[in-house]
Protein backbone atom coordinates (compact mmCIF):
# COMPACT_ATOMS: atom_id res chain seq x y z
CA UNK A 1 0.00 0.00 0.00
CA UNK A 2 2.77 2.28 0.87
CA UNK A 3 4.42 1.74 -2.27
CA UNK A 4 1.19 2.00 -4.08
CA UNK A 5 1.14 6.00 -2.66
CA UNK A 6 4.68 6.62 -3.25
CA UNK A 7 4.56 5.32 -7.03
CA UNK A 8 1.49 7.48 -7.15
CA UNK A 9 2.65 10.54 -5.52
CA UNK A 10 5.49 10.39 -8.00
CA UNK A 11 3.44 9.96 -10.98
CA UNK A 12 1.00 12.94 -9.68
CA UNK A 13 4.86 15.19 -9.11
CA UNK A 14 5.79 13.79 -12.92
CA UNK A 15 2.67 14.53 -14.12
CA UNK A 16 2.19 18.16 -12.73
CA UNK A 17 6.10 18.52 -13.62
CA UNK A 18 4.97 17.95 -17.07
CA UNK A 19 2.27 19.84 -17.01
CA UNK A 20 4.47 22.85 -15.71
CA UNK A 21 6.77 22.29 -18.76
CA UNK A 22 3.75 22.07 -21.52
CA UNK A 23 2.42 25.43 -19.93
CA UNK A 24 5.90 27.79 -19.81
CA UNK A 25 6.71 26.55 -23.40
CA UNK A 26 3.17 27.08 -24.70
CA UNK A 27 1.86 30.28 -22.52
CA UNK A 28 3.66 32.70 -24.71
CA UNK A 29 2.15 31.22 -27.54
CA UNK A 30 -1.45 31.16 -25.93
CA UNK A 31 -1.36 35.22 -24.86
CA UNK A 32 -0.05 36.01 -28.44
CA UNK A 33 -3.29 34.45 -29.94
CA UNK A 34 -5.59 35.82 -27.56
CA UNK A 35 -4.25 39.23 -28.44
CA UNK A 36 -4.33 38.48 -32.37
CA UNK A 37 -7.98 37.92 -31.90
CA UNK A 38 -9.18 40.24 -29.04
CA UNK A 39 -7.09 43.18 -30.68
CA UNK A 40 -8.68 43.15 -34.63
CA UNK A 41 -12.30 43.05 -32.50
CA UNK A 42 -11.42 46.06 -30.28
CA UNK A 43 -9.56 48.50 -32.85
CA UNK A 44 -10.88 47.09 -36.42
CA UNK A 45 -7.70 46.98 -37.45
CA UNK A 46 -4.69 44.42 -38.13
CA UNK A 47 -3.24 43.01 -35.14
CA UNK A 48 0.47 41.58 -34.78
CA UNK A 49 2.71 40.41 -32.37
CA UNK A 50 6.20 38.49 -33.20
CA UNK A 51 6.74 36.56 -29.77
CA UNK A 52 5.32 36.64 -26.30
CA UNK A 53 7.64 34.82 -23.25
CA UNK A 54 5.85 34.93 -19.85
CA UNK A 55 6.51 32.54 -17.12
CA UNK A 56 3.99 30.81 -15.25
CA UNK A 57 6.58 30.76 -12.27
CA UNK A 58 7.17 34.37 -11.81
CA UNK A 59 4.38 36.14 -13.92
CA UNK A 60 6.82 38.06 -15.84
CA UNK A 61 6.52 38.43 -19.47
CA UNK A 62 7.78 40.13 -22.41
CA UNK A 63 6.16 40.72 -25.72
CA UNK A 64 7.57 42.18 -28.82
CA UNK A 65 7.20 43.36 -32.11
CA UNK A 66 3.13 44.59 -31.61
CA UNK A 67 2.04 46.34 -34.65
CA UNK A 68 -1.25 47.63 -35.22
CA UNK A 69 -2.53 48.76 -38.40
CA UNK A 70 -4.42 51.70 -39.84
CA UNK A 71 -7.97 51.88 -40.54
CA UNK A 72 -9.63 51.41 -43.74
CA UNK A 73 -8.77 54.56 -46.39
CA UNK A 74 -5.21 55.84 -44.55
CA UNK A 75 -2.11 55.24 -46.32
CA UNK A 76 0.49 55.30 -43.73
CA UNK A 77 1.27 51.55 -42.91
CA UNK A 78 0.39 51.60 -38.79
CA UNK A 79 -1.15 53.32 -36.42
CA UNK A 80 1.20 51.93 -33.51
CA UNK A 81 4.31 49.76 -33.33
CA UNK A 82 5.57 48.54 -30.01
CA UNK A 83 9.44 47.33 -29.68
CA UNK A 84 9.00 46.24 -25.94
CA UNK A 85 6.19 45.67 -23.91
CA UNK A 86 7.26 43.84 -20.28
CA UNK A 87 4.30 42.99 -18.19
CA UNK A 88 4.01 41.51 -14.62
CA UNK A 89 0.85 39.54 -13.29
CA UNK A 90 -0.03 38.60 -10.25
CA UNK A 91 -0.55 35.13 -10.77
CA UNK A 92 -2.64 34.79 -7.36
CA UNK A 93 -5.49 36.20 -9.13
CA UNK A 94 -5.68 33.72 -11.97
CA UNK A 95 -8.54 31.85 -11.71
CA UNK A 96 -10.66 34.77 -9.61
CA UNK A 97 -13.09 37.22 -10.52
CA UNK A 98 -10.32 39.99 -10.86
CA UNK A 99 -7.03 39.19 -12.69
CA UNK A 100 -4.78 41.19 -11.41
CA UNK A 101 -1.82 42.62 -13.28
CA UNK A 102 0.83 44.51 -11.76
CA UNK A 103 2.26 46.33 -14.04
CA UNK A 104 2.75 47.20 -18.00
CA UNK A 105 5.61 49.37 -19.32
CA UNK A 106 5.51 50.17 -22.92
CA UNK A 107 9.27 50.73 -23.95
CA UNK A 108 9.65 52.66 -27.00
CA UNK A 109 6.56 52.84 -28.74
CA UNK A 110 6.37 54.53 -32.38
CA UNK A 111 2.54 56.15 -33.17
CA UNK A 112 1.76 57.57 -36.33
CA UNK A 113 -0.88 60.68 -36.83
CA UNK A 114 -2.51 60.65 -40.16
CA UNK A 115 -5.17 63.42 -40.80
CA UNK A 116 -6.31 66.09 -39.53
CA UNK A 117 -5.59 66.73 -35.71
CA UNK A 118 -9.45 66.35 -34.72
CA UNK A 119 -10.05 63.91 -37.49
CA UNK A 120 -7.52 61.35 -38.12
CA UNK A 121 -6.66 57.23 -37.66
CA UNK A 122 -5.68 57.81 -33.92
CA UNK A 123 -9.31 58.90 -33.92
CA UNK A 124 -10.74 56.67 -35.70
CA UNK A 125 -9.42 53.71 -33.70
CA UNK A 126 -10.32 55.43 -30.62
CA UNK A 127 -14.29 55.28 -31.97
CA UNK A 128 -13.71 51.56 -32.68
CA UNK A 129 -12.57 51.21 -28.91
CA UNK A 130 -15.53 53.02 -27.71
CA UNK A 131 -18.55 51.37 -29.69
CA UNK A 132 -16.56 47.93 -28.90
CA UNK A 133 -18.74 45.83 -27.08
CA UNK A 134 -17.63 41.77 -26.41
CA UNK A 135 -20.06 39.33 -27.53
CA UNK A 136 -22.69 37.61 -25.30
CA UNK A 137 -21.63 35.41 -22.69
CA UNK A 138 -23.35 31.99 -22.49
CA UNK A 139 -26.51 31.13 -24.48
CA UNK A 140 -30.32 29.91 -23.60
CA UNK A 141 -29.32 26.59 -23.52
CA UNK A 142 -25.69 27.16 -21.27
CA UNK A 143 -25.33 28.84 -17.87
CA UNK A 144 -24.71 32.37 -18.65
CA UNK A 145 -20.52 32.62 -17.47
CA UNK A 146 -18.99 35.50 -15.17
CA UNK A 147 -16.97 37.79 -17.48
CA UNK A 148 -13.20 37.70 -16.14
CA UNK A 149 -12.60 41.93 -14.93
CA UNK A 150 -9.06 43.40 -14.31
CA UNK A 151 -6.79 45.42 -12.83
CA UNK A 152 -4.07 47.18 -14.19
CA UNK A 153 -1.88 48.63 -10.58
CA UNK A 154 0.63 50.66 -13.26
CA UNK A 155 0.68 51.25 -16.95
CA UNK A 156 3.44 52.82 -18.36
CA UNK A 157 5.00 54.56 -21.85
CA UNK A 158 8.83 55.18 -22.42
CA UNK A 159 10.66 56.94 -24.61
CA UNK A 160 8.14 56.81 -27.18
CA UNK A 161 7.84 58.81 -30.73
CA UNK A 162 5.16 60.50 -32.90
CA UNK A 163 5.63 60.44 -36.51
CA UNK A 164 3.16 63.57 -37.95
CA UNK A 165 1.65 63.31 -41.21
CA UNK A 166 -1.37 65.98 -41.07
CA UNK A 167 -3.04 67.15 -43.78
CA UNK A 168 -1.50 70.12 -45.32
CA UNK A 169 1.93 69.24 -45.15
CA UNK A 170 2.30 67.55 -48.46
CA UNK A 171 4.76 64.71 -47.70
CA UNK A 172 6.46 66.02 -44.58
CA UNK A 173 6.12 63.91 -41.89
CA UNK A 174 7.62 65.49 -38.85
CA UNK A 175 9.20 62.95 -36.34
CA UNK A 176 8.34 64.22 -32.31
CA UNK A 177 9.43 63.18 -28.65
CA UNK A 178 6.16 61.07 -26.69
CA UNK A 179 6.24 62.37 -23.43
CA UNK A 180 6.85 59.50 -20.86
CA UNK A 181 3.45 58.88 -19.03
CA UNK A 182 1.58 56.97 -16.50
CA UNK A 183 -2.34 55.29 -15.68
CA UNK A 184 -2.28 54.18 -12.09
CA UNK A 185 -5.09 51.96 -10.52
CA UNK A 186 -7.24 51.03 -13.79
CA UNK A 187 -9.75 48.87 -12.74
CA UNK A 188 -8.72 48.62 -9.12
CA UNK A 189 -12.13 50.03 -7.47
CA UNK A 190 -15.28 47.43 -7.34
CA UNK A 191 -15.48 44.52 -9.08
CA UNK A 192 -12.55 45.51 -11.58
CA UNK A 193 -12.73 46.68 -15.60
CA UNK A 194 -13.59 44.77 -18.31
CA UNK A 195 -10.81 44.22 -20.80
CA UNK A 196 -12.42 46.78 -23.28
CA UNK A 197 -13.05 49.44 -20.23
CA UNK A 198 -9.40 48.75 -19.67
CA UNK A 199 -7.97 48.75 -23.78
CA UNK A 200 -10.29 51.96 -23.97
CA UNK A 201 -8.90 54.42 -20.95
CA UNK A 202 -5.24 53.01 -21.90
CA UNK A 203 -5.87 53.67 -25.76
CA UNK A 204 -7.61 57.05 -25.11
CA UNK A 205 -5.06 58.16 -22.90
CA UNK A 206 -2.25 57.73 -25.21
CA UNK A 207 -4.32 58.77 -27.89
CA UNK A 208 -4.56 61.84 -26.32
CA UNK A 209 -0.74 62.63 -25.63
CA UNK A 210 -0.03 61.83 -29.09
CA UNK A 211 -2.66 64.43 -30.58
CA UNK A 212 -0.87 67.03 -28.25
CA UNK A 213 2.78 66.22 -29.07
CA UNK A 214 0.98 65.75 -32.51
CA UNK A 215 -0.54 69.49 -32.41
CA UNK A 216 2.35 70.99 -31.05
CA UNK A 217 4.65 69.75 -34.35
CA UNK A 218 1.31 70.62 -36.54
CA UNK A 219 1.67 74.63 -34.89
CA UNK A 220 5.65 74.39 -35.22
CA UNK A 221 4.80 73.22 -39.40
CA UNK A 222 1.89 76.18 -39.81
CA UNK A 223 4.10 78.86 -37.79
CA UNK A 224 7.17 78.25 -40.43
CA UNK A 225 5.68 77.78 -43.53
CA UNK A 226 4.21 81.06 -42.70
CA UNK A 227 7.60 82.68 -42.02
CA UNK A 228 9.08 81.11 -45.10
CA UNK A 229 6.39 82.57 -46.82
CA UNK A 230 6.92 85.81 -45.67
CA UNK A 231 10.58 85.81 -46.48
CA UNK A 232 10.16 84.89 -49.78
CA UNK A 233 6.98 87.67 -50.45
CA UNK A 234 9.85 89.80 -49.11
CA UNK A 235 12.18 88.20 -51.50
CA UNK A 236 9.95 89.31 -54.08
CA UNK A 237 9.71 92.63 -53.45
CA UNK A 238 13.26 93.28 -53.39
CA UNK A 239 13.70 91.70 -57.07
CA UNK A 240 10.93 93.75 -58.23
CA UNK A 241 12.38 97.01 -56.49
CA UNK A 242 15.83 95.77 -58.81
Amino acid sequence: MKKILIYGGGAALGLGAIVLVVLYFNLGAIVKTAVETFGPRVTQTEVRVRSVALSPFSGRGRVKGVFIGNPPGFKTPSAFELSEVLIEVDLKSFGADKVVIKKIVVEGPVITIEGGLSSNNLSKIQKNAQAFSPAPVGSRDKKPQKETRLEIGLFAVKNGRVNVSLTGMGAKTLKVSLPDMEIKDIGKQGKGATAGEAAQKIMGAVIKAALGAGAGAGTLTATQDAAEGALNKIKGLFKKQK
